[in-house]
Formats: C-alpha cells, sequence, structure tokens
C-alpha cells in the first residue's frame, strides 16, 4: 500500500485561479494517472520489469501523453507508468489503487477548498487590459496626427511600425476577457447580475476594440506608405494634411471620453465635423493622380469606419449609428 503523501500532490494539481480550471485540470490529471497505471499493468503481465522494459513503458507513455485534450493529465502518464513499476513493483495492485485513490481524494479536497474560499471573477484584469487597449490606440492616433502637421516628412516614424503593439493589446484583451469569464463559471462570487453585465460590456468592448484597431492599423500603413517611400506608391496633398490631422485627434478624444467614462450625446459632434470637412477636401482635391487622391479616400473611410463602431457601442440607441458623417 502507499504512504499517504499522494493526496497533498493531488490537491495541489486541482489548485487552480478559476473553480472550472481546477476541475478541468484535476479531471485531466486523474485521466492520465489512470492511463499510466493501465500502461504499467499491461507491461508486468508480460514479465518482471527491467531496464528495457520500464523504458519501453515510459516510452508508450510519453507518447500517450500526446492524445488530444488531455491536457494537464498529460504530464502524469508516464510518471504513473514509472511510479507503478518501479515503487509498486509486485505489489503493484495495490499500490496503482492507493496512488489512484490518493490523488483523487486530493484532487477532491482541492476542489472543495477552492470553491469554499470563493475564487476571485478577474473582471479587474480585464478592464485594466480594455483601458490600456484605449491608451494604445489613443496614442496612436495622436502620434500620426502629430506627424500631419510637422515639418514634411516627419522626423519620428516609431509610430509607423506599431503594428505588433497595436496587435499585442487587443490579444491581451481577448484573453483577459475569456479569462474573466472562466473565472465567474460555478463561482458563488459571480452570482451577482451587475457582474454579468460586466462581462457581457467586455465582451462588447472587446469587440469594439477588435475593429477599431484593424482600422488605426490600415490607416496607419496609409499614411506610412504616403509619407515615406515603399511599395504603396502614394501620396499625400498637402491640402489633406490638416483636415486629416484634426479628424484623427477629434476620434482619438472620442475614445479618451469613452476612457473616462464621460460618453454623452456631444461626445461625437467634434468627430463627424471633422470628417465631414476631411471628406469635403477629398472631394474638393482637384487631381487626376490616383496616388495622390488615394491616401485621403483611404483614411476618411477608415475614420468613418472607426467612428460608426464607437458610436455603435457608446451611443447604442442612436439613430444615426450607421453614418457618422452629420450636416454641422
Amino acid at each position: 500500500m502507499t504512504t499517504p503523501i499522494y493526496a497533498p500532490l493531488g490537491v495541489l494539481v486541482s489548485m487552480y485561479p478559476t473553480f472550472m480550471g481546477s476541475v478541468r485540470t484535476g479531471l485531466q490529471t486523474l485521466v492520465g494517472i489512470l492511463l499510466g497505471v493501465a500502461l504499467a499493468v499491461g507491461f508486468l503481465l508480460l514479465g518482471t520489469p527491467n531496464v528495457l522494459s520500464i523504458s519501453l513503458a515510459v516510452g508508450a507513455g510519453v507518447l500517450l501523453a500526446g492524445l488530444p485534450r488531455l491536457g494537464a493529465g498529460r504530464d502524469y502518464v508516464p510518471v504513473a507508468t514509472l511510479l507503478v513499476l518501479i515503487i509498486g513493483g509486485n505489489n503493484a495492485d495495490a499500490f496503482s489503487a492507493g496512488y489512484g485513490l490518493q490523488m483523487a481524494l486530493g484532487v477532491l479536497v482541492g476542489l472543495v477548498v477552492n470553491v469554499s474560499i470563493f475564487p476571485p471573477v478577474v473582471l479587474d484584469v480585464a478592464q485594466a487590459r480594455i483601458a490600456r487597449a484605449r491608451d494604445i490606440l489613443i496614442d496612436q492616433l495622436d502620434d500620426a496626427a502629430a506627424a500631419l502637421v510637422e515639418q514634411w516628412p516627419p522626423d519620428h516614424e516609431d509610430w509607423a511600425g506599431r503594428r505588433h503593439v497595436l496587435d499585442d493589446a487587443v490579444v491581451e484583451v481577448r484573453r483577459s476577457v475569456n479569462e474573466a469569464a472562466e473565472s465567474q463559471r460555478a463561482n458563488p462570487r459571480a452570482y451577482r447580475r451587475s457582474r454579468h453585465r460586466l462581462l457581457a460590456d467586455s465582451y462588447d468592448d472587446l469587440a469594439v476594440l477588435e475593429s477599431v484597431t484593424f482600422y488605426v492599423r490600415d490607416l496607419t500603413e496609409v499614411l506610412a506608405g504616403a509619407i515615406w517611400e515603399g511599395p504603396l506608391n502614394l501620396r499625400l496633398s498637402d491640402g489633406l494634411r490638416e483636415p486629416m490631422e484634426r479628424c484623427l485627434s477629434a476620434t482619438a478624444g472620442v475614445l479618451r471620453v469613452w476612457d473616462e467614462g464621460t460618453v454623452g450625446p456631444e461626445t461625437f459632434t467634434g468627430a463627424d465635423k471633422s470628417l465631414s470637412a476631411l471628406t469635403e477636401a477629398v472631394a474638393a482635391t482637384q487631381s487626376s493622380d490616383v496616388a495622390a487622391l488615394a491616401p485621403g479616400g483611404a483614411v476618411a473611410l477608415d475614420m468613418q469606419r472607426i467612428l460608426n463602431a464607437l458610436r455603435g457601442r457608446l451611443l447604442p440607441d442612436s439613430k444615426d449609428r450607421d453614418s457618422n458623417v452629420h450636416d454641422g
């Protein structure tokens, strides 16, 4: 019979930050142990363990550990096989039973402790990641706007190479929101309706941030292609730089108001007017040079889509959210 040392190990493997994560990890661990024990018993039926048979058994355990969806249990398949063959020996049946029961008891105790102390609902982390993503978008729009009115071409170009920063921010938000959703499952702390509403809002924020990030990344590439020589071969008309700067700055202001939580009907007024001015400037530009007109039209379209996405999130009851170009 095994000494009572595996029950504490079972407690440890089942202590996951979320209750459902603990359940999943504990069950996967037990499945991995059962697979390892079954494999070891199979090799014991072939004869007394020796160096060759133990090596083959552990190798087979490593292969079994590659089964899909085994998760945390994959590490315990070869370990359980090795323990049964080396420690169990002639008493493999008793050792296997004791080993499995102790681990199962430990997992059960771990789950009881986990749910008893009410694991936290990690919504705060998700909200912090959302705020950080907004700040990154605000900085990107502000820096791009500043570049448009600097000495041409601008001296600094770090804003033009932030594609990965923008993408990583959204990935962090998505991961944090999913973790927050996981932390609510079967969690007594999550039964309050306000927490479910906050999680739903977080998913809505994530969807908007993904859209806005896509369009900000697109307009960044367009502006970079218009400022510096590159494969896009674009040129930005001088008459579009100032209205474009005002439009980017005003849109960054909308994001800033969202971050501050002071959204109102007037939130989009300045951005709408600046977008109308940019659109009019693009239409008024007389040029047969497509390379000179394309950046203005592309940026104006991206800004319209950004404002549409923000309006749908911040003013969901607005009848005009399908278009953010209003008469001034």
